[in-house]
């Protein structure tokens, strides 16, 4: 690919899928050349979260590590001041690039912990996520022992279980059980050793959410892990 192919009315999604296509082949300098032309289209909150999903996404992350910089300083900057009533909206790769920042203000890191424990909901997270909260410094031990836990027992639960459960803790108001509208949608990965190295991965959609995919829709998966890739 020589680059003649990119002109001055390349789109974020064109540039996307160049960029995914030469990691698919490890050609680094094309994807180094993709990231830095989307470092200068014009962001928005809805595309800085889909580049900092890259990372989880390519098999050459270093080449994308300059967008995913400059995504996390954009989303620092944007919500600065719409804090408690913005933050606890994004996906977690957001929430955590906000709470990286040094431009943050607030009292104390304890006051943060408080101020999100409560809205953050721990049986929506991979267990990949939830065995991170366990190691952080961000949560005492106690309390994300307890938290990971509740989310891991409500996991294992049948679906029509889980619905009773959510239904209980929503007439308290609670809605630690209730599946938010997430962009990025949670998979169920089932893995295999047996006769060879597989998976099967799930992803629910409801009747309206397939319709809405014609004639040119796209549902977003969250990352998924094998064999450690």
């Amino acid at each position: 690919m020589t680059l003649d192919y990119f002109g001055p009315n390349n789109t974020a999604p064109a540039l996307l899928d160049v960029l995914m296509t030469a990691d698919k082949f490890e050609v680094a300098s094309c994807m180094r050349y993709c990231s830095r032309l989307l470092r200068n289209l014009p962001m928005t909150s809805e595309s800085a979260l889909l580049y900092l999903e890259l990372p989880s996404s390519v098999l050459m992350a270093d080449a994308v590590q300059p967008l995913t910089d400059t995504v996390k300083q954009f989303l620092a900057l944007i919500h600065l001041d719409r804090f408690q009533e913005e933050v606890i909206k994004l996906p977690l790769t957001g929430i955590e690039a906000i709470l990286s920042s040094d431009d943050l203000q607030m009292n104390a890191e304890k006051f943060l912990v408080q101020d999100l424990g409560h809205c953050i909901r721990f049986s929506f997270m991979s267990c990949r996520k939830l065995r991170k909260v366990l190691t952080c410094n961000d949560f005492e031990h106690e309390f994300a022992s307890k938290l990971v836990v509740e989310a891991l027992f409500y996991k294992a639960e049948v679906p029509h279980r889980q619905q009773t459960q959510a239904a209980e803790e929503s007439a308290l108001m609670s809605h630690r059980f209730v599946d938010r509208a997430y962009k990025y949608r949670l998979v169920k990965v089932v893995e295999f050793e047996l006769p060879r190295q597989q998976c099967i991965v799930y992803l629910d959609l409801k009747r309206d959410e397939c319709d809405n995919l014609f004639p040119s829709g796209r549902v977003y998966s969250r990352a998924f892990h094998l064999g450690g890739q």
